[in-house]
């Protein structure tokens, strides 16, 4: 038999007061009484045990002795009430002390009441909430911190701002959730601290409004409708000048396109007739010379494209020289101006073209260079052969008129993205590029000595055999080097499977580094976005000053703590 009663006891432990209540279970045949109290500090349960000899009273006795052990000394050393925005919150401070890295909530709930309203902005004696005038938004995601322990970045919300709404809080960037890891972007505000400083080093100068303006114009084309029109042109020429590069490499574009048909012939001739596609069946074809000769035309290239290329190359040289020696002259830093990627790229597409002009001043050009190297019977001298050499340098100048390519990645976000991926991936290149050298010399030394005593073998040296490793181990396979022993093609099976497992491991990171490039660039364009938007805000203040609230006055700076717990704002 059981027997059920309640008991009710009120307590005055301290200046507190409260009504505590217990359920007492009476046990008859044992004569034991069973009492549960509920305990407010670690929200548990305490049971005491009342024999058949102790009196009722003699359990309040201890009862109130125990509470007055464990009361509290204030009710927020158990909940913390916070209010920030308008909105409350209640944690337990258990929470937020647990927490291993210091923040703002661990300095409040640490604090007594005096040190709170000195970091708070105000405290309601009716609600018992301290105050505190943040965004909303990121307070969801900080409480959750706490209580979840990851660190979240809200939608819908500027990264500078998130980032200005922690360093409040007092939280780091590295405790970020790992699906908000990218986000960790602590160059941000670096690279525009070094933009900012670079505008105020206009101020002062000679011109400083002019060369601003066009600095900006020049720099970036989505500061202004000019400065997209002015990336527009550029991106055209540069088009024009790589297009016009190309063909004039073709026969049909060269001053004298006679013998275009005949040079189409030649290498079709070739291509049908080649020794490679008889290799396979054992055969072997003969060329006389005088079929080659039946033609009468033996091809040679040139390099004098037709007029309208040649014009072409000067219009675009002249923009691109206008636009380099423009942008240095209104550079703030000269000197940083020069050693710039970009601008070395600019400087090596037009110092070409002007050294091979001046070079041809004194008479040297490409069809001198070919007569002076078209056979035995000219007798060369030293003078000669050092214009050869000059030429032979401006030939390699030439090929770096390709680099002009390059020059769309001042206008173009996906050749931007590509350069940041390869700059943050040099870790996993270093590691393919092992991988593959290591590979690489393993497989070559091992067909050198499996496939050279063959007959008319191409591994006659592990140099050569590298050739083949290269193209077997990337997973290309030219097909032009043949492996003929059977050892020798399970090797080769080996090498192609190595090859494709050497691809994938550094691949992936490379691909997650590419991912978090055009994060990084997404979030890049929030936040020019946002400094214009910044930049439009202080300009409406600053003509129309009856759109603030407080005229010259930041109402954060001129709150203060009323003697009846509300907030203050001295206008």
């Amino acid at each position: 038999m059981m027997l059920n009663l309640a008991t009710k006891k009120k307590s005055n432990a301290g200046h507190c007061s409260s009504h505590f209540s217990s359920h007492c279970v009476y046990d008859l045949p044992s004569t034991t009484m069973n009492c549960t109290t509920p305990n407010h500090v670690n929200n548990k349960k305490v049971s005491y045990q009342l024999s058949k000899d102790e009196s009722f009273d003699d359990m309040d006795d201890e009862r109130d002795h125990l509470y007055t052990q464990i009361q509290p000394t204030t009710s927020s050393d158990i909940i913390f009430k916070l209010n920030v925005g308008g909105k409350s919150y209640r944690i337990r401070s258990e929470m937020v002390l647990t927490c291993r890295e210091p923040s703002l909530m661990t300095k409040l709930i640490s604090a007594d009441h005096e040190e709170r309203l000195k970091m708070t902005d105000g405290y309601s004696t009716i609600t018992e909430e301290y105050y505190l005038e943040r965004n909303v938004r990121v307070a969801d995601h900080v409480i959750d911190y706490f209580v979840s322990g990851l660190l979240h970045k809200p939608e819908a919300i500027c990264t500078e701002r998130f980032r200005e709404e922690l360093e409040y809080w007092q939280l780091n960037t590295n405790q970020l959730a790992p699906c908000c890891s990218m986000l960790d972007t602590s160059s941000f505000p670096q690279r525009l601290r070094e933009k900012q400083d670079e505008e105020r080093e206009f101020d002062g100068a000679k011109c400083s409004a002019i060369r601003k303006l066009m600095w900006e114009i020049m720099e970036d084309p989505s500061s202004s409708f000019l400065a997209k029109i002015f990336s527009f042109i550029s991106i055209v020429f540069i088009f024009s000048s790589v297009i016009g590069l190309i063909m004039g490499s073709m026969p049909e574009f060269q001053e004298d396109p006679t013998y275009a048909h005949f040079y189409h012939s030649y290498h079709q001739f070739w291509r049908q007739n080649s020794t490679r596609a008889s290799k396979f069946d054992g055969s072997s074809l003969t060329i006389s010379e005088n079929e080659l000769d039946s033609s009468g035309f033996v091809y040679k290239p040139t390099d004098s494209p037709n007029s309208f290329l040649i014009g072409l190359e000067y219009v675009c040289i002249s923009w691109f020289t206008v636009e380099y020696i423009a942008r240095f002259l209104v550079s703030p830093r000269k000197m940083k101006f020069v050693t710039r990627g970009m601008n070395l790229i600019d400087l090596f597409t037009i110092l070409p073209f002007y050294v091979e002009l001046a070079l041809s001043a004194f008479g040297i050009n490409a069809e001198r260079l070919k007569e002076l190297t078209g056979g035995d019977s000219i007798n060369i001298s030293r003078k000669a052969q050092t214009w050869i050499g000059a030429m032979l340098v401006i030939r390699i100048l030439r090929v770096l008129r390709m680099a002009r390519v390059f020059k769309l990645a001042r206008y173009s976000t996906g050749l931007q993205i590509f350069g940041n991926t390869l700059r943050a991936s040099m870790t996993e290149l270093s590691m393919l590029s092992m991988f593959l050298i290591t590979g690489t010399v393993f497989f070559s030394t091992v067909m050198y000595f499996i496939e050279r005593d063959e007959p008319n073998t191409a591994f006659y040296s592990i140099p050569a055999a590298m050739w083949w490793c290269i193209t077997t181990v990337t997973t290309v396979g030219y097909g032009d080097v043949l492996v003929m022993t059977t050892i020798g093609k399970t090797v080769a099976t080996v090498a192609s499977i190595c090859g494709i497992i050497i691809l994938a491991f550094p691949i992936s990171m490379i691909v997650e580094k590419f991912a978090c490039a055009q994060q990084q660039a997404i979030l890049e364009d929030q936040l020019r976005q946002a400094q214009v938007a910044a930049v439009a805000n202080d300009y409406l203040l600053r003509r129309f000053p009856a759109r603030r609230k407080v005229p010259g006055r930041d109402p954060m700076q001129y709150r203060e703590h009323a003697q009846n717990g509300k907030i203050q704002t001295i206008a």
